[in-house]
């Protein structure tokens, strides 16, 4: 059961606790009524509705940028964000605001560290001083899993009126990320950074028609986008164009990326570092039999410096080497670019169009794809411990209503976002994005990055071909041990 009061105990209560929290009744109401979307064609929670008074519900959010564009509130002045991303914000909150009588707030924590910094500490010292400052924390995924392994987060589960199967939440994060039937932190419509933090491919449909090369958008459809054909394609084109004997991101290539790829790549054939297992803890799963092979594909494009471009490799030249690697991409010189949606804010300049597609299959018995969302980038959602009783029935309420919304109003914001600089807008680009979005989550291990296998998969890239096994035995133990002492804390815990 998804909510923590049962409808009977719901009715009897919300009279009593609801109103007098309020301090006034719900002029016209009855309290007892809930949110429907039949008849309307839009999405809305099924919440109580509820005159709050003028109550407050506080996000806690952070970011690695001393000044903040916020994806909780409207910003009034913004140079990055959208303006209808932005509008949808403010209408989303509007519409939540006046349903309830409630106000939206955030209060935000600059570090730059991003894990296991000052926005955790902050979460600490919130809870041993007994305060509750704000309602709801918007953390990294990475502090996402630090708070939850602390002990400092709620089970989304029994919060009253959240309702985690609903399509607003991301259903594949949540079960990859699901401990004993227990679910800490989840990523959703309600925010736009975990969406720009998707892994994709993107590629030039000028060169696809030049080189004669199969559509993407009909493979990805046919399940044949497969790493086999994606590579062979990218070894079509790799010219030496300034003569230096090397490909750089002066050239042109078919593929250009960077070590994340090892992630998205391994991520995307369905293989994980570590996964869920049938007692409902986590366990490793990086090395097997597939896991071998999928390896061994992937190098076949990493390792092939005639076609591949990694971003890392540049920086000596650039602190953000994505800002070279990109450029090739924007003028014509390069078949397919790896990265997060959120790059094609960059693509402004190019010229050519671009199509968008998810990362590709292992090979085609594979039965689905999966998109990676990079926990370094991303933010998650989660209730802090501290938030009890009533008042987390009041967080219940607002943050399910908001994530509704956000459904109806920044979720098609955000596609307009990612398709913003498409020359030819097409139903399949808006497919490739629902493909995408609804394929997304997390690998487990390397979130809680155990022993290290988190950095020893990118580290592949650059090691012999036939490194994965001797780099997988030095740090199982570790990562094994490790692994084991999170579990007995969350059966302890628990």
């Amino acid at each position: 059961m998804k909510k923590a009061l049962c409808i009977a105990l719901g009715l009897l209560m919300l009279g009593s606790v609801f109103l007098a929290a309020c301090g006034e009744e719900t002029a016209g109401k009855d309290v007892s009524a809930t949110a429907s979307s039949e008849g309307n064609g839009l999405h809305v929670a099924d919440v109580p509705i509820v005159n709050f008074g003028g109550r407050t519900l506080t996000f806690l959010t952070c970011g690695v940028n001393p000044t903040h564009e916020s994806e909780i509130v409207y910003n009034e002045n913004t140079e990055r964000m959208s303006t209808v991303v932005n509008d949808a914000i403010q209408r989303r909150n509007q519409v939540v605001e006046e349903r309830f009588n409630v106000e939206i707030k955030e209060i935000y924590v600059y570090d730059l560290k991003r894990k296991n910094g000052e926005f955790a500490e902050t979460i600490r010292r919130n809870a041993a001083a007994g305060t509750n400052d704000f309602q709801v924390v918007v953390p990294c995924i990475y502090d996402g899993a630090t708070l939850a392994a602390g002990g400092y987060l709620h089970d989304l589960f029994t919060v009253p009126y959240l309702d985690m199967s609903k399509p607003w939440w991301d259903q594949a994060f949540n079960k990859e990320l699901t401990i004993n039937n227990k679910l800490y932190f989840t990523v959703g419509d309600i925010g736009v950074i975990n969406k720009g933090a998707t892994a994709a491919l993107m590629f030039n449909k000028q060169l696809i028609k030049d080189h004669n090369l199969d559509d993407p958008y009909e493979l990805v459809k046919n399940h044949k986008w497969t790493m086999d054909k994606v590579f062979t394609m990218a070894k079509t084109i790799g010219q030496d164009l300034d003569g230096d004997g090397r490909i750089t991101y002066r050239d042109s290539m078919g593929w250009s990326g960077q070590l994340d790829d090892m992630w998205a790549l391994f991520y995307g054939s369905g293989e994980r570092i570590a996964k869920i297992g049938s007692d409902g803890y986590p366990m490793l799963t990086m090395y097997n039999e597939r896991s071998v092979r999928v390896i061994d594909k992937m190098l076949d494009l990493v390792h092939d410096d005639e076609h591949y471009l990694n971003a890392n490799d540049y920086f000596n030249e650039a602190q953000w080497p994505v800002s070279l690697t990109i450029k090739p991409f924007l003028e014509g010189r390069c078949l397919f670019f790896s990265a997060n949606i959120n790059s094609t804010d960059s693509l402004v300049e190019m010229e050519d169009d671009f199509g968008i597609v998810p990362v590709p299959l292992f090979n085609e018995e594979q039965e689905s794809y999966h998109s990676l969302i990079n926990p370094w980038v991303s933010t998650c959602f989660a209730i802090p411990s501290t938030v009890d009783g009533e008042e987390l029935e009041f967080t219940g309420i607002i943050l399910e209503s908001l994530a509704a919304e956000s459904r109806n109003y920044v979720y098609p914001a955000y596609y307009e976002v990612a398709l913003k600089y498409q020359k030819t807008r097409d139903d399949d680009s808006i497919a490739m994005l629902d493909l995408i979005f609804t394929t997304r989550g997390c690998d487990i291990g390397i979130i809680y990055a155990w022993g290290g296998l988190d950095v020893a998969l990118q580290s592949l890239e650059s090691k012999p071909r036939d490194s994965f096994a001797s780099t997988y035995d030095a740090l199982k133990d570790a990562a094994q041990s490790q692994l084991e002492q999170t579990v007995n804390f969350y059966k302890e815990f628990q």
